[in-house]
């Protein structure tokens, strides 16, 4: 008995971890047909990936349920939990055309950390949320750090804002949502290339440098976005006034 009920268990977890991502990758594709994008800093994304340079997209943990789709195709080997969360996020990863690396990040020696720099050593990009896959938000932990300095591969900030979205208050990284008909603001950062040779002093500065760059990279990106909606809400006014607007 106890053995059909983990049959049980077994399939209907498998069709789980295939139908929720299947979903969430038809309702992104949704969002982004009915979007339109304004990418801030893109030179910086340009000096590295089409010169196939390797680097390591960092992106906050508020970030992980679109940013898969906004960087679709590119090759990207994203440093996933292990967790039963951590499944359903492998399978959009995937269907959007990237790759996983399955662990945590927060150990300098673990086995994923260990994965991730023999990728990046390939001339590949990694994709980092240093600040989860728990927190604190906001955060930077040093396996990003760590990956960056053994493989000697450069971290490029990444945020997206949108002019609309939800963002979801009750939960501990403040995670956006965007809603449909909306423009996502992308920003990145300029890349960080973290010293080869560090003490723990050394270190933690570089850990603040970074999460500095960060910080400041996704308030450039609420900035716009709150810019994109100002603009928009004055001339929905002059519009309502009788006056003629121009986009």
């Amino acid at each position: 008995m106890s053995e059909k009920l983990d049959v049980r268990e077994s399939f209907k977890r498998r069709f789980l971890v295939w139908l929720v991502p299947t979903l969430v990758v038809f309702l992104q594709r949704i969002v982004g047909l009915t979007s339109k994008k304004v990418e801030l800093g893109k030179e910086h994304f340009n000096s590295l990936y089409p010169l196939k340079k390797p680097f390591i997209l960092s992106v906050w943990h508020t970030n992980v349920l679109y940013s898969p789709y906004l960087n679709k195709n590119r090759k990207l080997a994203v440093l996933i939990s292990e967790s039963k969360d951590g499944d359903f996020i492998t399978g959009v990863v995937h269907r959007f055309g990237n790759g996983s690396i399955r662990g945590s990040s927060s150990k300098g020696g673990s086995k994923a950390l260990k994965a991730m720099i023999v990728h990046l050593r390939k001339n590949l990009p990694a994709a980092f949320t240093p600040d989860g896959p728990r927190g604190p938000a906001l955060i930077v932990q040093p396996g990003v750090i760590a990956a960056a300095q053994v493989s000697q591969v450069p971290i490029l900030p990444f945020h997206y804002e949108c002019t609309k979205q939800w963002i979801a208050e009750r939960s501990w990284d403040k995670h956006r949502i965007p809603k449909p008909f909306t423009t996502f603001v992308i920003s990145y950062g300029e890349p960080i290339l973290i010293p080869r040779d560090l003490d723990e002093v050394g270190f933690e500065r570089e850990r603040l440098r970074v999460e500095k760059a960060m910080l400041e990279n996704k308030n450039r990106a609420e900035q716009k976005a709150e810019e994109l909606r100002g603009k928009k809400s004055s001339r929905s006014n002059q519009s309502g006034l009788g006056l003629e607007t121009r986009s």
